[in-house]
């Protein structure tokens, strides 16, 4: 898992570089993932307000928000992630 660079990547001819920054459609699903994958060799130890922190930073490394932004329950949501409408949904058949 690679959590900076690769803003750009997703289209043209070279290979895409899928990181938090150019790939991830909504930073809460950065929490979960902190929370339940974090740290390796005690997943799921971090209280909220430590996962709160390190999503932060790993947000501020990609640019995504600055360096005194608070992040928490209310301000997380709200973060408008680079790729936010890089999908598309799509018609499933039964």
């Amino acid at each position: 898992m690679r959590w900076l660079g690769g803003r750009g990547t997703l289209v043209g001819d070279q290979a895409p570089v899928k990181t938090l920054g150019s790939f991830w459609p909504y930073a809460t699903t950065v929490f979960d993932y902190v929370r339940r994958a974090m740290p390796l060799n005690e997943s799921k130890s971090l209280s909220d307000d430590e996962v709160y922190a390190v999503v932060a930073y790993l947000l501020q490394l990609n640019g995504i928000v600055g360096e005194n932004d608070m992040i928490d329950a209310q301000t997380l949501p709200k973060v408008h992630m680079p790729n936010a409408d890089g999908f598309v949904t799509f018609a499933r058949g039964k």
